[in-house]
């Protein structure tokens, strides 16, 4: 019979291997450092397991033992038979672990959950990674129950969706509910990204190097003191933890790993650096509008002028702006401004956030799109796209299908305005129902 411990991940071989505490002088001597991998190390007589280098590295996390003096001492202890090789999360720079993200996720995020040497910069991408994975997935299925509730009874649909944004959680039914929450959940967590990020800066600056576990309760209290978090976010987010099978925690459907040591001590308080500039491409009066890394906007009320439900979103595919209810014209001057202005933003962000990754063109998406929000997503792919790229995508029973135009990075940032504002909304006719918005 196999040994099941042989059958372990890596990183979960040496969980249940106790470690002797070391001397005071290890956390700032090498020498003494090398006596307590010696000492605590089994001798393989050539290179050093990656599950037995990241319980070394582990360890001496968690024992305080400066990142420079346990390197000193890796390397000395080649000359008693200990060759330490890079242990695959710590060497993966932070701008390859989205790269590396679909084959390497489960490590990533088992390594950052237990205490480490992680970069700042390494422990924001696994995070961030992290949650714009669950986001997606939660806006996939928060898609699927919408069309399928739509498509039902769209009279019924369009009444409770403006139930659901009025406050009335339960609208929809329980299963809208159960997805939207999700949606949100993960929404609020990303919103946090750019402070999260200046805060992990700080520790690191003061020697610490924080979890995982560290990042999303400091991303939850920055999104309580914007005002952002709503009580239910808590049992959604501990959810999704353990479906992301990170670490369990009171309230979580579980998870695959037990801790492997003592959580260690909360860090003490600290003030933030100061927050990042805002992005120019989102123009002052915008900023409370279109918020976080990861753009979302919900203006107005489902097919009246000035309304706008749209977002970004940025997968191993590509970016795409993806637009589900649009009305740019009509009565309320003031509100229309707002979500045209609105639109050229998030279609600057995208095509920003595009560029980021190294891409030459992105996607601008219209949910069930009527033949006036065709007309002028081929306008938009002429002037600052590719022209003729567009395309009729999934298609809901009764409704129109998805459409979707090719736009490119270069003509978008060049233009201060990408387009003329698309023409009004055509009210949908009985067989047609316009597009149900995307909750955020």
């Amino acid at each position: 019979m196999a040994d099941p411990a042989r059958e372990k991940p890596y990183y979960e071989k040496t969980d249940d291997h106790v470690f002797s505490a070391p001397t005071p002088g290890a956390r700032n001597d090498p020498a003494i450092a090398l006596q307590w991998i010696l000492s605590n190390v089994p001798c393989f007589g050539g290179p050093v397991p990656a599950d037995w280098t990241l319980a070394v590295l582990r360890e001496a996390s968690r024992r305080k033992i400066q990142r420079s003096v346990l390197r000193a001492a890796m390397v000395m202890a080649s000359k008693h038979g200990f060759v330490f090789a890079e242990e695959p999360v710590h060497a993966t720079p932070p701008a390859d672990v989205g790269k590396r993200w679909s084959a390497l996720k489960v490590e990533f995020v088992a390594v950052a959950f237990s205490d480490n040497y992680l970069s700042s910069h390494q422990l924001f991408q696994i995070w961030q990674n992290f949650w714009m994975e669950q986001r997606t997935l939660a806006g996939e299925d928060e898609d699927k129950v919408r069309r399928r509730i739509h498509g039902v009874n769209p009279v019924a649909y369009a009444d409770n969706m403006n139930r659901f944004e009025l406050g009335a959680r339960d609208a929809l039914g329980p299963d809208y509910r159960e997805v939207a929450d999700r949606l949100d959940a993960t929404n609020a967590m990303l919103f946090a990204a750019s402070q999260l990020l200046g805060w992990l800066e700080a520790r690191e600056a003061m020697g610490e190097h924080c979890t995982l576990q560290q990042a999303n309760e400091r991303a939850i209290e920055i999104t309580k003191a914007w005002n952002r978090f709503e009580t239910w976010f808590a049992p959604v987010i501990f959810a999704v933890l353990g479906v992301g099978a990170a670490k369990p925690m009171s309230g979580s459907r579980g998870g695959r790993y037990a801790p492997a040591q003592p959580a260690r001590p909360p860090a003490p308080p600290s003030h933030l650096p100061p927050e990042p500039a805002p992005s120019p491409s989102i123009p002052p009066h915008l900023r409370r509008v279109i918020q976080g890394d990861y753009p979302a906007v919900r203006l107005g009320r489902f097919g009246q002028p000035g309304n706008l439900f749209a977002r970004v979103d940025s997968t191993g595919g590509g970016v795409t702006y993806r637009v589900t209810a649009i009305v740019l014209r009509g009565e309320g001057a003031a509100e229309v401004a707002l979500a045209r202005s609105a639109h050229r933003a998030m279609i600057r962000r995208a095509a920003e956030m595009a560029q980021k990754i190294g891409a030459k063109t992105f996607k601008l998406v219209g949910e069930q799109a009527n033949p006036n929000f065709r007309k002028h997503a081929d306008g938009l792919a002429d002037t600052i796209g590719v022209p003729k790229s567009g395309k009729s995508a999934s298609k809901s029973g009764g409704g129109y299908s998805d459409y979707e135009v090719t736009l490119r990075v270069d003509l978008t940032l060049r233009s201060s305005a990408p387009s003329p504002a698309p023409p009004p909304a055509r009210p949908a006719p009985p067989s047609g129902p316009a597009a149900p918005p995307a909750k955020k």
